[in-house]
């Protein structure tokens, strides 16, 4: 087990950590500052829930959720940076 099969993973936990943190972030208008925490708790959540469809032991797993809630939380930041430069 090495760290490309735990980083293959996170990037196809990616999006559905994005998605459902945009959801969250909508329904119950969390505010944006907690936005890096909650990608994160949501990330790792997922990797929980894939964990029986996968082969992967539950650690790996846990890994590559913590990874995709930073990607995400990352990519969120990122989205939000472009929006203000747009605007100008």
């Amino acid at each position: 087990m090495d760290l490309t099969n735990i980083f293959m993973i996170a990037m196809v936990m990616v999006a559905i950590v994005l998605a459902v943190a945009e959801v969250l972030k909508n329904t119950f208008k969390i505010n944006t500052r907690y936005m890096p925490i909650t990608s994160v708790v949501i990330g790792i959540f997922v990797g929980v829930i894939c964990w029986p469809l996968s082969e992967y032991p539950l650690y790996m797993m846990l890994m590559a959720g913590f990874i995709a809630g930073l990607t995400a939380s990352g990519t969120f930041d990122l989205l939000k940076a472009s929006k203000k430069v747009g605007e100008l």
